[in-house]
């Protein structure tokens, strides 16, 4: 079951969007859990309390909170839920690329463009690597996505796990340890025993060392480069 947020300040364009919702549920015989919020701080509430959503369909023009702020934040918390606009003016079409929003929709949109509009949504969902990894960590215990993981570090007897959206972790074990949790996701690469490394997270590699997508410069033994680099290589391929 996919769950939905639904948000628009206009009581008529919100009960829009819910009748196509149940159409296109409908339509493809799947199920979804639907909540729709008249409130843009409301909606951001509930995700400062935890709330998680699959897809997102945010009008951007409200008052207080905009539908384009509320995305930049999914985003900074590193939340790539697909984001479907709907809106009754295209001024904003430039701003909901840099949030990487899945589809805008013009009110008053029809069924065509709304299925497409979900459509794409799912088909983004279902290329998502979903790979989940229980970690019991100093405290409590995770579940994390795979591909959130940008590179480990042993410290003092701690691996030490860094999350693309900063938060960090520690996890009591050795490196080898971790890394056999890890492996069977594909992604992860041991360099020695100070780093883990998530090869889809590199943004350079130098002769000493790797730059990651989080700006983290890491300096690798130049004698583990040549290796590291083949096995990003072969990632990529």
């Amino acid at each position: 079951m996919l769950k939905i947020a639904v948000c628009d300040d206009e009581k008529i364009y919100l009960n829009f969007a819910m009748e196509f919702l149940a159409k296109y549920e409908a339509a493809r015989g799947i199920q979804l859990e639907t909540e729709q919020f008249t409130s843009s701080s409301e909606l951001l509430y509930r995700l400062n309390k935890g709330e998680k959503y699959d897809i997102f369909l945010l009008d951007i023009c409200m008052p207080e909170i905009t539908g384009m702020t509320i995305a930049t934040e999914l985003r900074e918390k590193s939340i790539d839920s697909p984001i479907i606009f709907l809106t009754s003016t295209p001024d904003f079409a430039v701003q909901a690329f840099g949030v990487n929003a899945t589809h805008y929709l013009l009110k008053p949109y029809c069924r065509k463009d709304f299925f497409d509009a979900m459509d794409k949504a799912l088909h983004i969902i279902d290329q998502q690597p979903s790979k989940k990894i229980l970690l019991k960590t100093t405290d409590g215990y995770h579940n994390i996505v795979a591909n959130k993981i940008v590179y480990c570090e042993s410290a003092n007897h701690n691996q030490c796990i860094r999350l693309m959206n900063g938060e960090i972790l520690y996890v009591r074990c050795s490196s080898t340890e971790l890394f056999n949790k890890l492996s069977p996701c594909g992604c992860y690469y041991q360099c020695g025993k100070t780093y883990i490394i998530n090869l889809e997270h590199i943004n350079k590699l130098m002769a000493d060392s790797a730059v990651m997508e989080n700006g983290d410069k890491l300096v690798i033994p130049r004698r583990t480069i040549p290796s590291l680099k083949n096995a990003y290589l072969d990632y990529l391929r």
